[in-house]
């Protein structure tokens, strides 16, 4: 929906500045509800919680693929490469409605049988966010890790008639892991989001005596916890849940959890709570995945996510490569 993409008539402080940012990355998460933050252990964890970064332990690079309702083009892709005592990501979100069609009048007066609009060109409206982020274990001992990261982000927007923006923010997080048993690991999160409250500065020219046009993006505090347990069948079979609050709309709320069979097949489903004008919207998600890995480390997975929202369903397909 073009609401999800860009105001557009640009306005200062628009609560919903950077909206395409909060749609998630990666089948795996949303099949989860998006209650991630506490679990992100790949790539994608250069968007939901930068720490998680540092638990990557070979190149890995995943795509992610939607249709948003039918109408908006939503793509990620990411690549993530130990570095030293770190890792670093590099990741690119866009998301987009093309092939618009732009009309006019042949006049200023109302449109009528003889004053028709007629398509003169087309054009597209995207959103795009460049994402460097980094990674690094900050401390180790017994039964408990913990880890940092900071990620660093350009914004990129571009619509007809020559309007664009941009803006550049930054995210900081940590991640804690502490295994209650041979079975049992309880992790926790904390990602402060648009940190230096991120300013998009539009190219439209004000009126007179006005300033120049810019929206600003609040700042997000996500806080997460997950606890996975062994299960049947086997040493590599798990069963996890998640729960992810954080503080932009008034407190909404993610629940996912996760069953998964041998390292090699996952069921999950999720509940995505947010905020509106007048109620409380709850999203349902489900997703299933599939990975397959090698003797020599590398793996393969597909992950495929299905969420069902107020208006209308989105399917989601990611594939992630460790090299």
């Amino acid at each position: 929906m073009a609401f999800l993409i860009l105001p557009l008539r640009p306005c200062a402080a628009e609560p919903f500045a950077g909206e395409f940012l909060t749609l998630g990355a990666g089948a795996r998460a949303i099949g989860m509800g998006g209650a991630y933050s506490a679990l992100a252990d790949d790539a994608s964890a250069a968007y939901w919680n930068p720490a998680g970064l540092a638990q990557v332990d070979r190149t890995q690079a995943a795509f992610m693929h939607s249709t948003l309702h039918g109408l908006d083009a939503y793509d990620y892709f990411n690549a993530a490469h130990p570095v030293g005592g770190g890792v670093w990501s590099l990741s690119w979100l866009r998301v987009a409605i093309d092939d618009i069609r732009l009309t006019s009048t042949p006049n200023s007066q109302p449109v009528s049988s003889v004053n028709r609009p007629t398509v003169r060109a087309e054009g597209s409206v995207s959103n795009n966010a460049f994402t460097l982020a980094w990674g690094t274990r900050a401390f180790e001992k017994d039964r408990l890790a913990a880890y940092v990261g900071l990620a660093g982000k350009f914004i990129f927007i571009a619509a007809p008639e020559g309007n664009n923006a941009f803006g550049v923010g930054a995210d900081a997080a940590a991640l804690g892991a502490y295994r209650l048993s041979d079975e049992a690991q309880l992790r926790a999160a904390a990602n402060l989001q648009d940190a230096t409250e991120t300013k998009i500065y539009w190219n439209t020219v004000p009126k007179s005596g006005e300033s120049s046009h810019r929206d600003v993006i609040d700042q997000n505090l996500k806080l997460g916890l997950a606890l996975a347990h062994s299960v049947p069948p086997g040493e590599n079979s798990s069963f996890t849940i998640a729960a992810e609050v954080n503080s932009k709309y008034d407190f909404e709320k993610n629940f996912g959890a996760e069953w998964n069979l041998g390292n090699a097949l996952a069921l999950r489903v999720g509940l995505m709570e947010r905020k509106s004008a007048a109620e409380t919207l709850r999203d349902i998600s489900a997703g299933a995945g599939f990975r397959l890995g090698f003797t020599g480390g590398q793996s393969f997975a597909v992950d495929y996510a299905f969420t069902n929202g107020e208006i209308g369903g989105s399917h989601r397909l990611s594939i992630a490569v460790g090299l």
